[in-house]
């Protein structure tokens, strides 16, 4: 087998990092469907190879932020394929608009 292109074939996994607090107008109930609906993307978004979301355990040092998710992909292809999903998109922006705060951050892992 010959080859004419280099071969990085390396994939190095990328994790997406969400740190938020939600607005004191977003009802517990509506918290609570936001937090279920990041969860499903796991199972809606074929890219996203793991996640963990839930409330910030260390909120002494978090700065306010209240919640946290954690992502990861095989690669910045899978995370940027996740950016347009359409399964994606409406839980992104739902969470943006319940959102006082927001910090996102990506680093391969």
């Amino acid at each position: 087998m010959s080859v004419t292109e280099p071969c990085d074939h390396r994939r190095v996994p990328i994790r997406h990092v969400v740190l938020w607090a939600f607005r004191d107008a977003v009802p517990g109930v509506e918290r609570d469907a936001l937090l279920e609906d990041l969860r499903g993307l796991g199972v809606a978004v074929p890219v996203l190879r793991s996640i963990a979301v839930g409330p910030n355990l260390s909120l002494a040092r978090a700065q306010g932020y209240t919640h946290v998710m954690i992502q990861t992909f095989d690669d910045r292809g899978g995370l940027e394929a996740y950016q347009v999903h359409p399964a994606h998109v409406p839980v992104a922006t739902r969470l943006r608009e319940a959102a006082a705060q927001m910090c996102v951050v990506d680093l391969e892992a």
